[in-house]
C-alpha cells in the first residue's frame, strides 16, 4: 500500500514511520520544566561533531554516546544535538530509526526520549540549541554486526531535505555503531500451503465451496510492530489453480467505513484489505494489491522497496477479480459485524517487470504477506498476517511464505473444515523456517504501508 498510516501504516508505513502527525498543541509549561536542563542558547560541545543540515532550518550538530559498542540486553544513551537556525512550524516531529547491516530498517524510536515525549520541533525557537537524549536497545532477534541510526524531521508525507550523509528517503545517517553478541532469538518466518482448487471457484465473498474447506486457514492477525494479539480479528485463507491464486480474508469489523468510489483511490485510508506478493523473495518487482469492503480495488507494483516512489507502477494492472459479502452496512453509525473478500489474481500479471515471473508449480514457494486496515471512529489502525515489526509494509524480508500444493485431495464425507489450530498443525501453516529474517507506509508515517 502507498504510505500514511502509513495513511494507516504510513498510513501505518507513517502510522507505520512513525504515525501521521498532524497541528499539535504547543507543549506545556510542565512539559517544558521536564526538558529545561536540555534547552539552551549557549553552543553545546558534542563528543563526536556533525555538519548535517535539514533545509536550512536545523542542523545536527553532533552527539554523545555512552558507549562504544551496542548489545542485546544492554542499551545505551545517544544524545543529538540540534541547533535552531530557523522556525520549522506546525506539526513537524523528529525520527530516529535503526537500521541493520543490510540497511533494513527494524527499530523505530520517534518518541523515545525526553525531548520527542514533551518538547517536539515544533516547539523549539531560533538559536536555541536542544540536546536529545535516546536509549537505543535493539531487539532480541538482533542478528547483524552493526547498527545505522537514521535521524530526521517529517510532517505527515513530508520530511526535511538532509545535506549530508543519507539515504534517498530524506534520512541522514548520522551515526553507524558495532554491535557485539550478534546472533539472538531468530523471527522465524511463517508458511501458509495453498490448497489445489479442483473447481471454479465464485467470487461472492460466501467462501461456501468445497474447496475453501480444505484451505489453510491462517492464525489471527497481528499487531505489526510487535506480533502481538491485536484487533480486529483477521485470518486469510489461499488456493490455486492453473491460471489463478485465490486469496479470502474474513475481517471482524464493528465499523464499516469505506467511502471510496473508484478503482486506484487511496483506499488504505479507509477499511482495506492488502496483499502483497513477492515471488523470488529478492524483495525486487513485487505487487500490491487492495481490495475494500465496497469492492473497489488497488494495485501497483515496484521495482525495488517503495522504489518507485511515491505509489510504484501504477500503470500496472493486476486484473484482479473480487467479490465482497458485508456483514453490515457501510459508512453509517450502527454496528456492523464485518466482511469476507475473496479475491483472484491471474498469474500472467506477475510476468511485468523484471525478473518476470512465471506462474507457480506444485511444491514451489513464494512470499507474500497480508494486512487489514481499519478505519475507527476515533483513528484507525492495521494487523498483518507476518508482522514486519517496523512501522511500514514494505519489508519483503518479513513476508511469509506460501507453498503451493499439489492436486487438491478428495474431501471425506467426515472431513470437518480445517480450523486455524488443526491446519495450521496439519499443514505446517505457521511453521518455523529457521531463515535469517530481518525487519516496513506509517510507521513513520508515510502515505501508505
Amino acid at each position: 500500500m502507498p504510505l500514511r498510516m502509513l495513511g494507516i501504516v504510513l498510513s501505518i508505513s507513517l502510522l507505520s514511520l512513525g504515525a501521521c502527525a498532524e497541528k499539535a498543541a504547543r507543549s506545556s509549561a510542565a512539559q517544558r520544566q521536564k526538558v529545561a536542563q536540555w534547552i539552551t542558547k549557549t553552543p553545546t560541545a558534542p563528543q563526536h561533531p556533525l555538519d548535517i543540515k535539514f533545509d536550512d532550518k536545523v542542523a545536527l550538530v553532533g552527539y554523545d554516546v555512552s558507549g562504544d559498542t551496542l548489545e542485546v540486553g544492554k542499551p545505551l544513551t545517544v544524545t543529538w544535538h540540534w541547533r535552531v537556525d530557523k522556525a520549522l512550524g506546525d506539526g513537524w516531529r523528529l525520527f530516529t530509526h535503526v537500521a541493520d547491516a543490510a540497511d533494513v530498517s527494524r527499530v523505530n524510536l520517534d518518541s523515545a526520549g525526553a525531548i520527542r515525549q514533551n518538547f517536539q520541533p515544533d516547539n523549539w525557537e531560533v538559536g536555541s540549541y536542544i540536546r536529545d537524549p535516546q536509549l537505543i536497545a535493539l531487539p532480541k532477534d538482533w542478528d547483524s554486526s552493526k547498527a545505522i541510526l537514521y535521524v530526521g524531521f517529517w510532517k505527515g508525507n513530508e520530511r526535511l531535505s538532509v545535506t549530508g550523509p543519507k539515504d534517498a528517503t530524506k534520512r541522514a545517517r548520522a551515526l553507524t555503531l558495532p554491535v557485539g553478541a550478534v546472533g539472538g532469538e531468530k523471527q522465524e518466518l511463517l508458511e501458509m500451503h495453498v490448497a489445489r482448487a479442483d473447481q471454479k471457484i465464485t467470487l461472492d465473498g460466501k467462501l461456501d465451496e468445497p474447496a475453501w474447506a480444505r484451505a489453510v486457514t491462517t492464525q489471527s492477525f497481528v499487531n505489526t510492530m510487535t506480533g502481538a494479539s491485536a484487533e480486529p480479528t483477521v485470518t486469510v485463507k489461499t488456493l490455486w489453480d492453473d491460471e489463478q491464486l485465490y486469496v479470502a480474508f474474513e475481517v471482524a469489523d464493528d465499523f464499516l467505513k469505506s467511502s471510496f468510489t473508484k478503482n486506484e483511490d487511496h483506499l488504505w485510508e479507509q477499511d482495506a484489505v492488502e496483499i502483497m506478493i513477492d515471488p523470488d523473495a529478492d524483495g525486487k518487482n513485487y505487487f500490491e494489491l487492495q481490495v475494500s469492503p465496497a469492492n473497489k480495488s488497488f494495485d501497483t507494483r515496484y521495482d525495488s522497496r517503495r522504489i518507485p516512489k511515491p505509489f510504484g507502477h501504477m500503470d500496472w494492472s493486476s486484473d484482479l477479480k473480487s467479490g465482497v459479502a458485508l456483514r453490515g452496512k457501510l459508512n453509517d453509525d450502527e454496528p456492523d459485524q464485518g466482511y469476507t473478500v475473496e479475491i483472484a489474481i491471474p498469474f500472467k500479471a506477475f510476468a511485468a517487470g523484471e525478473p518476470k515471473h512465471e506462474a507457480p508449480k506444485a511444491a514451489d514457494t513464494w512470499r507474500a504477506n497480508f494486512y487489514v486496515m481499519d478505519e475507527r471512529k476515533d483513528g484507525s489502525r492495521a494487523v498483518g498476517w507476518s508482522a514486519p515489526r517496523v512501522g511500514d509494509f514494505h519489508v519483503p524480508q518479513r513476508f511469509g511464505k506460501l507453498v503451493f500444493d499439489a492436486a487438491a485431495e478428495p474431501v471425506g464425507a467426515s472431513e470437518e473444515p480445517k480450523t486455524a489450530d488443526k491446519a495450521n498443525s496439519a499443514n505446517k501453516a505457521n511453521k518455523l523456517d529457521g531463515a535469517k529474517s530481518a525487519p516496513k507506509k506509517p510507521a513513520a508515517a508515510s502515505p501508505a504501508p
